[in-house]
């Protein structure tokens, strides 16, 4: 009988323990290959997966749970894009950040879709599309209500450590890429920017270079377009749904504890100095 695994066997990145150096301090140790650049919620997460099966590892949203202070470089090259704060990325300081990533997807990588592909022009360039409504619904549960829920904003301001890095790093790209200042506007712009990102991607993208992959399809065109043997397991469906809440509610309990320890930090002292006062008093 196969036993249930564990959160921290589900979702390793949350718990996985790095020596953090610096972007600056970073080179490539690996060649970037691959540049998934499809919109959020139309199989990313398993097409990080499966790259990473593949031997090629991929930069995810879900990289930053592990290496939460990269969130102020990304926060830094959305700043030089869209508000012009600071000098825009060269691909010396892509190469820093993304310095030991074979493959990317997923935001704020995905933001960068022009610069990447101009930063590396042999990579070879991966877009994945849903009907229009289907993908609508869910990055409406699973974006646009969670990014402006006042719990993840109210966590967010009262955890610097954790939570609001990863919230101010997603407001960048909402009011930066996706021009929207309210939960409203981003819901009302989101059909639009789909389309316009999708129609960017095949713009860029060098049709000898692109592969419009299927959901479902399988190892076989993946593994032919990037010229890699099928591995022999099956392609990771992920449950993106049920796999985003499960990560948000650890996310969110860890900015919990991290208010309560901040708190504690503060009150703690007073409470002993209280109690000190009123027993020698």
């Amino acid at each position: 009988m196969s036993r249930t695994l564990s959160m921290q066997e589900k979702h390793p990145e949350l718990y996985a323990q790095h020596t953090y150096v610096e972007p600056a301090k970073r080179k490539r140790t690996v060649k970037m290959e691959v540049l998934c650049l499809s919109y959020m919620r139309t199989g990313t997460a398993s097409m990080y997966a499966a790259l990473n099966i593949l031997g090629l590892p991929c930069f995810h949203s879900f990289s930053l749970f592990s290496r939460i202070q990269d969130c102020s470089p990304w926060s830094a090259a959305l700043d030089a894009k869209f508000f012009n704060r600071g000098p825009k990325f060269t691909k010396t300081e892509w190469d820093q950040l993304l310095s030991d990533y074979a493959a990317i997807t997923d935001v704020p990588a995905t933001v960068f879709a022009e610069e990447l592909v101009s930063a590396y022009p042999e990579a070879k360039v991966i877009l994945m599309e849903r009907d229009i409504d289907s993908w609508f619904t869910s990055f409406d549960n699973a974006i646009i209500k969670p990014i402006w829920n006042w719990t993840t904003q109210f966590i967010g301001s009262v955890d610097p450590w954790y939570v609001g890095p990863l919230k101010d790093l997603h407001m960048r790209w909402v009011r930066g890429w996706m021009d929207s200042h309210s939960e409203d506007e981003m819901r009302r712009k989101a059909k639009a920017h789909y389309r316009e990102h999708n129609a960017l991607v095949r713009r860029i993208a060098p049709k000898e270079k692109l592969l419009e992959y299927k959901m479902g399809s399988g190892w076989e065109p993946l593994c032919t377009f990037l010229g890699k043997p099928i591995p022999d397991v099956e392609f990771s469906r992920v449950n993106e749904t049920a796999a985003l809440q499960e990560k948000k509610s650890i996310i969110l309990r860890r900015g919990v504890f991290n208010f309560l320890k901040r708190i504690m930090l503060v009150v703690g002292p007073l409470l002993v100095a209280g109690l000190w006062a009123a027993k020698y008093r």
